[in-house]
């Protein structure tokens, strides 16, 4: 990520910052009683703009152990979650929400889930605006969740 892209990596990392406790309010309340982890090594590798991301923040990108088996747990899986703050985790961390999470969300106070909604989709736009999403775009894909 060049120089110019900076102010959009730190406006990103607010982001995640600001949406941690909201998302972890959920995670916290659902993923504890999953029967089907979704933290798995294979969704925790950084990706090209995860990459960016993180130099375009001035942080180092965190080392993965690539002897894992890629259908077990994340490595950053701890005893209660993810051991790295939320900005410091793979963007597809943040934006996946699986089916009991989303359950979850519907259920729960919607001013709270407007609010997080609202957020995820400044993130996702953010993300989207990183380089390399332009080749991404043209390929098609699902335009309501990041590229990867």
């Amino acid at each position: 990520m060049t120089d110019d892209h900076a102010p959009a990596a730190e406006k990103l990392k607010q982001l995640l910052i600001d949406a941690a406790p909201l998302i972890e309010e959920y995670t916290a309340a659902v993923c504890p009683d999953c029967a089907d982890l979704c933290c798995r090594q294979k969704h925790g590798l950084y990706r090209e703009r995860d990459i960016l991301y993180l130099r375009g923040s001035g942080m180092p990108v965190p080392p993965r152990d690539g002897t894992r088996p890629m259908e077990g747990p994340c490595e950053a899986m701890g005893a209660a979650g993810c051991v790295q703050p939320r900005w410091l985790r793979p963007f597809k961390c943040t934006w996946y929400f699986c089916e009991p999470l989303l359950a979850a969300l519907n259920d729960g106070p919607q001013k709270k889930a407007r609010r997080l909604s609202a957020i995820m989709q400044e993130m996702i736009d953010l993300y989207d605006a990183l380089p390399g999403h332009e080749a991404r775009k043209e390929s098609g894909g699902d335009a309501r969740e990041p590229r990867e």
